[in-house]
């Protein structure tokens, strides 16, 4: 049994779909030999189970805020988070200049692999299994979406709480082709004329937002 069957709570039955749900096109150059069409798959799965799984618990709420639960739940954020505690990006399989450019740090791509597992399980096992699975990582989620608590544009809920605050001026000084982890951009976030955390992204939006994350986190308004 792999680390990554460990820690999902499910051994394949054939080994070759879960390297399949692994195998990026770069690898391959081709889609029918990589994880494109079990992502297809796990997607509609994933959604469909997070779905039942709200009307069935949320029976106060309405269309539009059911659809609007789901939405932050099964986005690419929220799945990188949980792809990110069960360290996919170590197994997944690129092509040898796709690993050296660091494709390997894309948390876009590590969200298309959950949905390829999920459409890999829901494929041998079928829907009973793949909605325990589901819901076992996706729950803590869920609950921090229905508290009003999940949400990724932090540079504006830090804006928020800052100007609920004292005011002060929030400023982002940035840096690229920093090399850190093969994340080039670096921000720096200041509150006033305290520097209160450093962010690293692919880009200087993602290195602002990550800056400010971990800002919010400083403050204990999220939790990683």
């Amino acid at each position: 049994m792999t680390e990554i069957e460990k820690k999902m709570g499910y051994k394949f039955k054939n080994q070759e779909i879960l390297k399949l749900t692994l195998t990026h096109k770069s690898a391959t150059h081709s889609s029918e030999n990589s994880y494109e069409r079990l992502e297809f798959l796990g997607d509609a799965v994933l959604e469909l189970v997070v779905s039942k799984y709200l009307f069935e618990h949320f029976p106060h709420l309405s269309e539009g805020e059911l659809t609007n639960l789901r939405a932050a739940i099964v986005c690419s954020e929220t799945l990188s988070k949980v792809a990110e505690k069960l360290n996919l990006k170590k197994y997944i399989i690129f092509g040898r200049h796709e690993k050296e450019e660091g494709f390997e740090n894309n948390r876009s791509i590590w969200s298309d692999v959950l949905e390829a597992i999920f459409g890999g399980i829901f494929l041998e096992s079928g829907f009973e299994t793949i909605e325990k699975i589901v819901i076992k990582l996706l729950e803590p989620f869920i609950k921090k979406a229905a508290e009003g608590k999940l949400f990724y544009d932090y540079k504006t809920k830090l804006q928020e709480i800052i100007q609920k605050g004292k005011n002060e001026k929030i400023r982002y000084i940035d840096y690229e082709n920093h090399e850190s982890n093969l994340l080039k951009f670096k921000s720096e976030l200041y509150i006033g004329q305290d520097k209160i955390s450093e962010g690293f992204g692919s880009s200087k939006k993602e290195a602002q937002q990550d800056a400010a994350f971990k800002a919010l986190k400083k403050m204990g308004v999220i939790e990683d």
